[in-house]
C-alpha cells in the first residue's frame, strides 16, 4: 500500500491543486454559489477515489509481488489487465527466462570445469604415489628433499581441487558431530612423516576427554591442514615445535594452532586471506601460491566457523579456529 501510494502522489498532488485552483478561481469572481462549486469539488475527490480503488484492484499483484521475499520472486503473477501491465509482464517473464538459462549454462560450465580438475587431480596423484612407493626406503637427504617436494606437488594439488570444490560448496558439504580431539589425533598420524621431513613436531594440548563439534570432515581437515602446512613451511630451521592446542570455553571449542617461526610481517596481516596474494614471506621464501589462507578464510565461512589470526615478526603465528558445541 505504501508503494501504492507513493507512486500515486504526484496524481494526488495535481488534484489537490487543481481544486484550490478553481476554489480561488470562483472566489475572484465574486461566484456566491458555493454550494455548487463544493459538489464539483466532491465529485472529483470521489471520482478520484474511484480511479485509485479500480487502479488498486488491477495492480494490486504486481505490488505485492515487488513487496515479497527475495525467494519468492520466482514467481511472476499476472500484473492486472491493463495493457502496460500485461506489456510489463511479459517483458519480466522473457528477461526472467533469458537469466534462467544463463543460470543454467553458467552452472552446467562449472560442474564441467570442476569435474575436469577433479579428473586431472586424481590423475596426477597416481604417478605421486608410485614415485613415494620407489623412494619409502631410502633415507638419504636426496631423498628426504624429494618427499618435501612431493608433499608441496600434493598440496597443490589439493588446493586445485578445493579450489574447484569450492564454487559448488552447497551441493558438497554434510554437517556432523565430530569428535574433535581423535579427529585432530588422526589428522597428526596421517601427517607423521610430513613432521619428520620438516623436523618440527607437534604439540598437542588436550584434554584426554573428547570435545564434539558441529562442522563437515572433509572441508575442515583440509582446513587444518593448510593452517599445519604453513605453520610446518615457516618453522623449519627457526623452531623444531608447533603447538596444537584444544579448549572449551562457554559453549565454544576453540582449536589454536601456534607456530614459533619467521611471523607475519604487519603490513602483510591485513592482507593474507586475499586470493593470489603471497606477501614478504612468499616472495622471500618462494613457498606460497596466494591460495591457501584464501580457501581457509572462504570454507571457515561457509561451515559459519569464526577465526582469527596473531603474529609477531620473528617470533611465531597462531591461528584460531573456533566452533560452536
Amino acid at each position: 500500500m505504501k508503494i501504492f501510494l507513493r507512486s500515486h502522489f504526484a496524481l494526488l498532488f495535481m488534484v489537490i491543486v487543481q481544486g484550490g485552483f478553481t476554489w480561488l478561481y470562483f472566489w475572484f469572481l465574486g461566484f456566491q454559489g458555493w454550494g455548487h462549486v463544493l459538489y464539483v469539488l466532491l465529485m472529483q475527490i470521489i471520482l478520484f477515489c474511484i480511479y485509485l480503488a479500480y487502479r488498486w484492484m488491477n495492480d494490486s499483484q504486481l505490488y505485492k509481488w515487488i513487496t515479497t521475499d527475495e525467494k519468492e520472486l520466482r514467481y511472476i503473477p499476472s500484473f492486472g489487465n491493463g495493457y502496460f501491465n500485461k506489456v510489463l509482464h511479459q517483458k519480466i517473464i522473457e528477461e526472467k527466462d533469458a537469466a534462467d538459462q544463463l543460470i543454467l549454462e553458467g552452472e552446467a560450465e562449472i560442474k564441467e570445469k570442476a569435474t575436469f580438475m577433479n579428473q586431472w587431480v586424481h590423475q596426477m596423484k597416481t604417478p605421486i604415489s608410485v614415485i613415494q612407493l620407489m623412494i619409502q626406503d631410502y633415507d638419504d637427504p636426496v631423498f628426504q628433499d624429494i618427499r618435501k617436494e612431493i608433499y608441496k606437488l600434493e598440496m597443490g594439488l589439493k588446493t586445485v581441487l578445493y579450489s574447484s570444490r569450492l564454487s559448488l560448496f552447497e551441493k558438497d558439504y554434510q554437517i556432523e558431530r565430530i569428535p574433535i580431539n581423535t579427529f585432530i589425533k588422526e589428522l597428526v598420524k596421517e601427517n607423521k612423516s610430513l613432521f619428520f621431513q620438516f623436523k618440527v613436531y607437534p604439540n598437542m594440548i588436550m584434554n584426554d576427554q573428547d570435545l564434539y563439534i558441529l562442522s563437515d570432515k572433509k572441508w575442515i581437515k583440509f582446513v587444518i591442514e593448510q593452517v599445519l602446512s604453513n605453520a610446518l613451511k615457516y618453522s623449519t630451521e627457526k623452531s623444531n615445535k608447533v603447538d596444537i592446542r584444544l579448549a572449551k570455553q562457554n559453549e565454544q571449542v576453540i582449536l589454536t594452532i601456534t607456530d614459533y617461526g619467521i611471523g607475519i610481517p604487519e603490513q602483510d596481516v591485513k592482507r593474507v586471506f586475499e586470493p593470489y596474494f603471497t606477501g614478504v614471506n612468499g616472495r622471500k621464501y618462494h613457498e606460497s601460491t596466494g591460495m591457501g589462507l584464501y580457501l581457509v578464510k572462504e570454507i571457515l565461512n561457509r561451515l559459519a566457523h569464526d577465526f582469527s589470526i596473531d603474529t609477531e615478526i620473528n617470533k611465531g603465528t597462531s591461528f584460531s579456529i573456533i566452533f560452536n558445541v
